[in-house]
């Protein structure tokens, strides 16, 4: 049995090149999103170098967290790696320890980092990315809402009853839709034809109507006023909104099964909520198998020699592993495998998979 100081040795090499991975993530987004932040000022912007850099140090945790699976695969292989080079292993070995044992520690740190990102680190990293689009906004104005959704704008129809219906463009969408930033709304008559046309920085939604902010409003005969408010009644609820135009993965884990019984209740697709809660549920044991799969590869570098290839094939497998679990996703979002299956079918085939490697390695 691997004894205490054997465990907290083994556990703190990961976990310093689990932290290395996580810095050396933060200080690539961060760097990558300040220089974009950097491109976007003109000099109509009253905007500080300090200010930029915050705001995208804010919006690095939602990116790092995507990155999870791979920085434990990454920091597995180093800590093995090194072990084995220190023929610390080896002595291991001789002194009864099978592999199964001090895997352990590189486990059981894997799986509570896996509760603690699930549970704590993603509600903070949503929380820092909705503030970072806020200060985004907020300093780069127009510039940002140009950008931050290029190509891809956001669309949504309300019926407006017998006055017609309104067709509404956003550059940006937050707070699950009901705060849009970069709005165009075109209004059309019962007969089809264009009666006014609204452009505006923001609209706020305030249950049955759109307050839209810093207005332009042009009418059938092309003229145009500036207001500072406008008013605009809507059909569209919060919940239709959340269903139609709010992103999963912006709802923190504790309210993803509320949301997801919401935009049920509003008709449309949930699953893509259910499919996000479960992925954060199946976190740890993702995780796990990447620890497993790290081991497969690692743990023969001073028998074998041919540590490149072995490397190189521990990352094939893990991006076979991550490709894996975003094709069955997709197929979990869409309802054609339930969200469970979805999410958890790769973890625990690739666990399964691990462990009969290292059954065949080590015990033949």
């Amino acid at each position: 049995m691997i004894g205490r100081t054997l465990f907290r040795y083994i556990s703190w090499h990961f976990t310093k090149a689990l932290v290395a991975m996580m810095l050396l993530l933060l200080f690539l987004i961060v760097t990558v999103e300040f220089i974009e932040g950097l491109r976007r000022i003109d000099d109509s912007l009253n905007v500080s170098m300090g200010q930029i850099y915050l705001a995208a140090l804010f919006t690095a945790p939602f990116f790092i967290e995507k990155a999870f699976p791979f920085a434990c695969l990454f920091a597995a292989m180093i800590t093995l790696f090194q072990l084995n080079q220190k023929m610390e292993l080896v002595v291991a070995r001789a002194a009864g320890v099978s592999v199964w044992q001090f895997l352990m520690p590189i486990s059981t740190v894997a799986v509570v980092i896996g509760v603690f990102a699930a549970t704590v680190y993603n509600p903070l990293a949503i929380s820092f990315y909705e503030k970072s689009l806020d200060m985004k906004a907020e300093l780069f104005g127009k510039s940002s809402r140009s950008s931050i959704k290029s190509g891809s704008d956001l669309w949504l129809r309300q019926d407006d009853g017998i006055v017609g219906n309104t067709v509404i463009n956003a550059k940006l969408s937050r707070k699950g839709g009901t705060l849009l930033d970069g709005v165009k709304m075109i209004r059309f008559d019962p007969g089809g034809d264009v009666y006014e046309r609204i452009e505006a920085e923001i609209a706020i939604h305030r249950g049955n109507e759109w307050l839209l902010i810093d207005v332009s409003v042009s009418d059938a005969e092309q003229k145009v006023r500036r207001v500072e408010s406008v008013i605009v009644p809507t059909n569209l609820s919060k919940e239709y909104l959340l269903g139609a135009i709010g992103d999963a993965d912006s709802v923190d884990f504790w309210g993803l099964r509320k949301a997801a019984e919401t935009v049920r209740l509003s008709g449309l697709n949930h699953l893509p909520y259910l499919v996000q809660f479960q992925s954060l549920l199946a976190l740890p044991f993702l995780l796990l198998a990447m620890v497993l799969i790290a081991s497969t590869v690692s743990l023969k570098f001073v028998r074998s020699g041919q540590a490149g290839r072995l490397v190189l094939g521990g990352i094939m497998g893990g991006f076979v592993l991550y490709a894996a679990t975003r094709v069955v996703t997709s197929l979990g979002n869409n309802g054609i495998v339930p969200p469970s299956v979805a999410v958890w079918s790769p973890s625990l085939v690739a666990i399964l998979f691990g462990m009969s490697v290292l059954l065949y390695q080590e015990d033949g």
